[in-house]
């Protein structure tokens, strides 16, 4: 109708667009509103510049070294220029879609049914139950949001379903468990925790390496440096972001709450808190176990490697998606 809200319209002339070509405009739609986050426009900026080089490679081989210069401009301020300066217009546009692919979402009751769904619903849960600790580097909230989408991901789309979801939650209750409270040990007593001798492939170096490929020798030595104590603390920090995460999916996916949501979410925020208070010398109470966790039937060998390779994907610089294979590899089995 003439005086119907354009919202109104678009949804009426939505309705009428095959299903699979729904389906392709809103993994483009989510494909360009990933743009705005800096990293990827870098990366699409050096990708589309080699694209370009090798165009104008080409066009001098074809029309000679005499039309350098006009090649060169061509190539330059009509290929190059033009979709760089709209790839950077996604740094204000992007997020305005990604919001409007949310609400979109929201409201339907398959959420979990393609790769970009799952994502943008990991996203969304991941805004609304997550607030990292100040120990936290800008990039760890990507990561932990990528490690997220692929377990969730892989169980919703590999059979496995909510279930799926709700294994990784224990085996992540476990190492988080395992790792604050070695810590909390540590403080006390001096003892450290051994990173196990395997973690994850044999061509990444080391069970916990860091950027430099160097891994540190434990999970956590209270002799440490500062900042080699950091990388560990963040790497907890972000496991139990991780933990919290998956939970709000697992009962977002059920549509109902879990009794195990309430002792996770309380261990998760206590971990997170007590990873600020180590990291930044602040005063405040020891480590209490938080009662009424989830519990997992998982080996120490096991738990060291999962808390190696996850310290692993987080010392090493975004993305690190060899890194999040080797440990979602051990997390899902």
């Amino acid at each position: 109708m003439l005086g119907s809200p354009a919202s109104s319209l678009r949804q009426c002339v939505w309705y009428h667009i095959p299903a699979d070509v729904q389906g392709r405009a809103v993994s483009l739609r989510y494909a360009l509103s990933r743009l705005s986050r800096p990293a990827a426009r870098r990366a699409f900026g050096r990708g589309w510049l080699g694209v370009c080089l090798a165009g104008a490679l080409v066009s001098l081989a074809v029309f000679g070294r005499d039309h350098l210069f006009f090649i060169t401009a061509i190539w330059l301020l009509c290929v190059f220029a033009p979709v760089r300066i709209a790839v950077e217009v996604l740094e204000t546009r992007g997020p305005r879609m990604r919001r409007e692919l949310q609400r979109a979402l929201l409201a339907r009751a398959d959420r979990y049914t393609t790769r970009e769904d799952v994502a943008l619903m990991v996203e969304t849960l991941f805004a609304r139950e997550v607030r990292l600790p100040r120990l936290a580097l800008p990039d760890l909230e990507a990561k932990i949001i990528d490690a997220a989408v692929r377990v969730s991901d892989r169980a919703f789309r590999g059979g496995e379903g909510s279930a799926g979801v709700l294994q990784a939650i224990t085996t992540c209750t476990a190492v988080l468990q395992r790792w604050v409270g070695v810590i909390a040990a540590g403080e006390m007593t001096g003892s450290a925790w051994t990173a196990p001798a395997a973690a994850g492939p044999a061509d990444l170096a080391g069970p916990a390496a860091a950027v430099d490929g160097a891994g540190p020798a434990a999970l956590w030595d209270p002799s440490a440096s500062v900042q080699d104590q950091w990388v560990s603390l963040r790497a907890v920090a972000g496991l139990a972001a991780l933990a919290k995460t998956l939970t709000a999916v697992y009962e977002d996916s059920t549509g109902s709450p879990w009794a195990g949501a309430g002792p996770l979410r309380a261990l998760a925020e206590a971990a997170m808190d007590y990873a600020d208070q180590i990291g930044l010398r602040l005063d405040g109470p020891p480590w209490e176990d938080v009662e009424g966790a989830p519990p997992a039937a998982i080996t120490l060998d096991l738990l060291g490697q999962l808390a190696a390779a996850w310290l692993t994907f987080c010392a090493a610089p975004a993305p690190a998606p060899r890194r999040l294979r080797a440990f979602l590899q051990l997390l899902t089995g």
